[in-house]
């Protein structure tokens, strides 16, 4: 909407300055009127420039920041009309100004803030609008937006340590994948041209790498379009959320990598039960929570197994060391203790940080492996073709020394 920029005289003839927003000139004039100013000047504000300004979705980490902006308002004593509406226009992404709008909208028609964030926030994770509706609830709203905020910022936080520790090895990787391609296309050919016919004399592995480089250069139209059909088919595991699913439990009962996904969900499970454990909630509602922030899908389902057990009656931390295995023996010990002591909240928001922290290291550390693996692989694969061309150079000539 476009902004104005005014001077007037009020009532009592001082001048005042000042903006505001009206769809016209006309109506702009008409409110300061209803103010009882007298304006005197008025001018439309150009608008900002639209080729520098963020478009699409916004990323997880804006949203994050959207969360901790709005909580920190209404910690600040703002009312959540006011709080959305200072967001809408002051957040730098468009898409969650639009979505402040949206939001303001809803709540101003008697809609609950939970509902219009699932409606016009979608890409939030699942937790975040049921943090919300227990705020809502308890009258914490800005406590348990203030924690969502920190569960969304670690998130972030530890993707970007992650692809930040990755994007070396993966430039590798990449360079390492052209160099090879190339090598094949134009150096093996040449040497499959100078051999000839005469390959009956050659070493297996030569014959092989001679072979595939021969055969690249003859179909390189049908080996890219397989080569577009594989990037393709990768595109749609990451939109699909079912190919995603599945991609996900392969990945988590892999030997290295998949402790690592175990341990960072189980974390964030404790810290989103001990949140709402800590916002009021009861305990069948913070499991109920806990599940909406979990990915893993037998995670999920051991979870759902354990929630029955506990709505029969039975001690929460009985149930999970039977249907949740890959809970360390430590954290169902700590989970007992907080149950006895009355500090279960606690307890959980510990275990939480201990194993989002145990996950995080575990990560740097796959990352850091990532570098010389790459390396070698590489550097395999090209002495490899190295070593191939002279075996087959040295099996075509008699060199005498």
């Amino acid at each position: 909407m476009p902004r104005y920029q005014y001077k007037a005289l009020d009532i009592n003839g001082a001048t005042v300055r000042g903006e505001l927003e009206a769809p016209t000139q006309s109506i702009a004039y008409d409110n300061l009127q209803g103010r009882r100013l007298d304006v005197f000047h008025i001018k439309q504000l150009p608008q900002p420039s639209q080729l520098f300004q963020r478009r699409g979705r916004a990323k997880a980490k804006d949203m994050a920041r959207y969360i901790r902006q709005l909580a920190t308002l209404l910690n600040a004593g703002v009312t959540l009309l006011d709080a959305l509406k200072s967001l809408s226009k002051s957040n730098a992404h468009p898409a969650l100004a639009r979505a402040s709008d949206a939001i303001r909208k809803d709540l101003r028609s008697g809609e609950r803030l939970s509902n219009a964030m699932e409606k016009h926030l979608p890409a939030l994770p699942r937790y975040v609008p049921r943090l919300a509706e227990l705020g809502e609830a308890t009258g914490q709203s800005a406590k348990a937006l203030t924690d969502a905020a920190e569960r969304m910022e670690f998130e972030d936080t530890m993707r970007s340590e992650i692809r930040t520790a990755l994007s070396y090895p993966m430039f590798l990787a990449v360079v390492g994948t052209a160099i090879v391609f190339l090598l094949f296309l134009f150096v093996v050919p040449r040497f499959g041209t100078l051999i000839g016919s005469n390959k009956d004399n050659l070493p297996a592995i030569s014959k092989l790498v001679i072979g595939a480089g021969t055969g690249l250069k003859e179909h390189l139209i049908p080996v890219m379009a397989a080569f577009g059909a594989i990037i393709a088919f990768f595109m749609y595991l990451f939109r699909s959320d079912t190919a995603r699913s599945a991609v996900r439990t392969t990945i988590e009962g892999l030997p290295l990598i998949g402790p690592v996904f175990i341990r960072a969900e189980l974390g964030g499970w404790a810290r989103t039960v001990g949140i709402a454990l800590d916002n009021g909630g009861d305990l069948l509602s913070a499991l109920r929570l806990g599940q909406y922030g979990l990915r893993s899908a037998n995670l999920r389902r051991d979870f759902e197994e354990a929630s029955v057990g506990i709505r029969a009656g039975r001690n929460i931390d009985e149930v999970l060391d039977e249907t949740v295995p890959d809970f360390d023996p430590l954290a169902i010990d700590l989970i007992r203790t907080g149950r006895t002591s009355g500090k279960l909240a606690s307890m959980l928001l510990f275990i939480g940080s201990t194993q989002e922290k145990e996950a995080q290291e575990m990560a740097k550390r796959l990352a850091a492996l990532a570098e010389p693996i790459a390396i070698l692989i590489i550097a395999g694969i090209v002495g490899t073709i190295v070593i191939s061309i002279v075996l087959a150079m040295t099996s075509l000539y008699d060199f005498g020394i």
